[in-house]
């Protein structure tokens, strides 16, 4: 534009004149090299803002690949597909499966105090998007079961869950970890 704006202002000898037309005055009119300076500067402003677009736009993208990693390592986690995220877990969860466990054969007095426990466990992993699943008397989904065992039970139909080994965990529903049950089988 800039280099337009040269090639009008400027006075051209070599321009054959027309009949009846008055030659171009050798210099340009006073307005002209206003409207030059004028274009020049906002030319380098343009420069200036188009650098600081590309800037801009750097750091937008690199953003937007902050936030791509995160949701990536996050859906990764919500499907059960980093193994570190479900190690941290791990402890928590098999803890859980040991505190149901002992509840059960604990000393009545001492059950209530471990079932306690068990329940503020159960509220936490509730708050972080955990469900943690113990079917007990219902048939195992093999979905998210896996059936390890099997042993007598009176009350219980057979092949419904007597224990449960290791609780099924969904977050949302996605499978975390995959369970472990021992099922009813009557004998004959």
């Amino acid at each position: 534009m800039f280099i337009w704006f040269r090639r009008l202002f400027a006075a051209r000898p070599q321009a054959p004149s027309l009949p009846g037309e008055a030659l171009p005055p050798e210099v340009p009119p006073p307005w002209a090299m206003t409207l030059l300076e004028a274009v020049q500067k906002s030319s380098r402003a343009q420069a200036r803002l188009t650098l600081q677009v590309e800037d801009l736009d750097r750091k937008l993208e690199g953003g937007f690949a902050e936030v791509r990693n995160s949701l990536s390592s996050w859906k990764s986690a919500a499907t059960g597909g980093a193994p570190d995220s479900s190690l941290r877990w791990d402890a928590v969860l098999d803890a859980l499966d040991l505190l149901d466990e002992a509840a059960q054969v604990a000393d009545p007095a001492l059950a209530p105090g471990l079932t306690g426990v068990a329940a503020r466990l159960e509220r936490f992993l509730g708050q972080s998007g955990l469900t943690r699943l113990v079917p007990l008397g219902h048939p195992p989904d093999g979905r998210l079961f896996r059936v390890v065992g099997t042993q007598p039970h009176d009350s219980l139909p057979e092949g419904a869950i007597a224990r449960v080994v290791r609780a099924a965990v969904l977050r949302g529903e996605y499978l975390v970890r995959e369970g472990e049950a021992i099922t009813v089988r009557k004998l004959p």
